[in-house]
């Protein structure tokens, strides 16, 4: 299967702005609505969804055929999700219990099940695992909606006009902008709000296959970059995910997706490009576990703001690209050779 070493870099150059965002929000000042790092701090995750939705397609659009396929799916999944997402919250867990000597039990199997997503969206335990729960909801939709496009791209494209009303509903009546991201923060986290990102990555894969884009690909990348930084708006963070701009920064993320995917390898040096891949590949692990790092810092050493975020940013990087290639690598692969062995 060939592997778009173009959308390692898009996910490794976004995980790093959502890791900035907190980072900066946490220590210096709030990112508004209109600022590059106010955009990308809601809407890095919105790439993250549209990327996951791509990637499925990629690598599973002839996978399902039956109930047992399904299954195997989702046993995958759960290796790739739960090994390293236990570890952060069982150290966050066990932080939050020596500070408060209360221990929420129904929260914490909500969270090491990943139930939370399904039931109780705004339960997640540790920082950005909101949309680690919608991501599940979104895998249990994933093999109907191969299956439809399989069947016909008009059948699938269908279903993602049905998400895209549905994200209609929340950004013009669900959500109130006079209000502020914060207090409607559990109406934004619910799964079926970003629920058209997840099914437009779908979408790329089964329209735009077989297209080459050559010179429209760093066009799409340039007008979506110009759009996330330059889009006139101000203000609270609500501003960016209701009414019209709701819909014009959706069509940036998913456009810069598109632009990435189609992109045509480009020289760019050897030690850059691997640097770029190394930090796609870790993901996973800089979204999960740069709270984690900047926790510690915090607590046990009274630095300058600036050497706290470079740190914070220097670990976090390390680790994460550790615990990548000698804690989550051989999970992925005990999860493959035992739905390898049940297909067999």
């Amino acid at each position: 299967m060939k592997r778009y070493e173009t959308l390692d870099w898009l996910r490794g150059i976004t995980a790093c702005a959502i890791m900035i965002y907190h980072l900066i929000s946490w220590t210096l000042w709030h990112p508004q609505a209109g600022s590059l790092l106010g955009n990308l701090g809601i809407y890095g995750v919105s790439i993250f969804f549209v990327l996951s939705g791509l990637s499925m397609g990629i690598v599973y659009n002839h996978f399902f055929h039956n109930y047992k396929s399904s299954f195997i799916f989702f046993i995958r999944r759960l290796f790739r999700l739960l090994p390293l997402l236990w570890i952060v919250i069982i150290i966050i867990s066990i932080d939050q219990f020596y500070l408060t000597h209360y221990f929420d039990l129904s929260k914490f199997i909500l969270n090491i099940t990943l139930l939370y997503g399904f039931l109780a969206p705004s339960e997640y335990i540790n920082v950005g695992a909101w949309s680690i729960g919608n991501e599940c909801v979104y895998y249990a939709f994933t093999p109907i909606l191969i299956l439809l496009y399989n069947k016909r791209k008009l059948f699938g494209n269908l279903a993602l006009l049905g998400a895209v009303i549905i994200a209609i509903y929340f950004a013009f009546f669900a959500l109130d902008h006079h209000l502020t991201l914060a207090q409607q923060w559990k109406i934004y986290i619910n799964p079926f709000n970003n629920l058209f990102l997840y099914f437009s990555g779908l979408a790329l894969y089964y329209n735009f296959k077989e297209l080459t884009m050559k010179r429209i690909a760093p066009l799409l990348i340039f007008i979506s970059i110009c759009l996330l930084w330059f889009y006139p708006v101000s203000g609270d963070q609500i501003e960016i995910v209701t009414n019209f701009n709701r819909i014009i920064f959706s069509i940036a993320a998913v456009t810069l997706t598109l632009g990435f995917y189609k992109l045509e390898v480009i020289t760019i040096p050897l030690s850059f490009s691997k640097l770029l891949s190394n930090i796609g590949e870790a993901t996973y692990g800089i979204y999960l576990i740069h709270p984690v790092v900047f926790l510690y810092i915090t607590r046990f050493f009274n630095l300058n703001f600036y050497i706290t975020i470079l740190l914070t940013i220097v670990l976090t990087l390390l680790i994460s690209n550790l615990l990548y290639y000698f804690y989550e690598k051989p999970f992925i692969k005990i999860g493959k050779r035992l739905t390898t062995r049940s297909i067999t």
